[in-house]
């Protein structure tokens, strides 16, 4: 063989190993940025596929627009409750504002965003939304929207809530809700929930467990 095809012959060698080395990286890469989770491990329930939600649009607590970019470029819990509530709505912020002071002792980053979108708009005005859900923590977050708005967002995401009129009275009532609490990655996907009771440190556990 010539010195000439000998040459060609070595690089033609030396382009297709740089070329599997590449191609092995981004397979490693890869594989590792589509770790699955071990389900035995997590708390709460994750889905199998991240699902995409339909445009919404709220009023946040600073009347700001609240909608799908909102989620966007960081990790959201989102709880469904009511500033009147008697029982699931306290006990499920607190069990958050634990979750989330758990998470800033261990220095865990990017902490979630927290909000709590009202099942009752007639009676949750901006100011009184705001009051309730800072009185958790200063850096929780709360949204409204009208009847319809609140009952299209909802329902899409697995919660139910109705009225039940309190002795025959519209104008005095209480809402019956689900509790889960509702997970989005930072691309603004629904990923994971989570039902009652709720466990601040699990829900710390499950946090880290998708973020690290």
């Amino acid at each position: 063989m010539s010195a000439r095809k000998k040459g060609i012959t070595l690089t033609i060698g030396v382009l297709l190993a740089f070329a599997a080395l590449v191609t092995g990286i981004f397979v490693a890469q890869h594989m590792h940025s589509k770790k699955k989770i071990d389900s035995s491990q997590f708390h709460g329930t994750l889905l199998q596929q991240p699902r995409q939600i339909e445009q919404f649009a709220l009023v946040d607590i600073n009347n700001a627009t609240f909608d799908n970019q909102n989620l966007q470029g960081q990790w959201t819990m989102v709880f469904f409750g009511f500033t009147n509530c008697g029982y699931l709505c306290p006990t499920t912020m607190s069990e958050l504002a634990k979750m989330y002071h758990f998470l800033e002792q261990k220095n865990v980053k990017p902490l979630p965003q927290v909000i709590l979108i009202s099942v009752d708009p007639d009676r949750d005005t901006i100011e009184k939304l705001k009051q309730y859900v800072t009185s958790f923590n200063p850096h929780f977050q709360g949204a409204r929207g009208d009847d319809d708005a609140i009952k299209k967002m909802s329902h899409e995401m697995g919660i139910a809530y109705s009225k039940q009129p309190i002795n025959g009275s519209n104008e005095n009532y209480d809402v019956q809700h689900s509790g889960a609490i509702i997970l989005f990655n930072p691309q603004g996907e629904l990923v994971a929930f989570f039902t009652t009771p709720h466990k601040a440190e699990l829900l710390a556990q499950d946090y880290q467990l998708l973020t690290a």
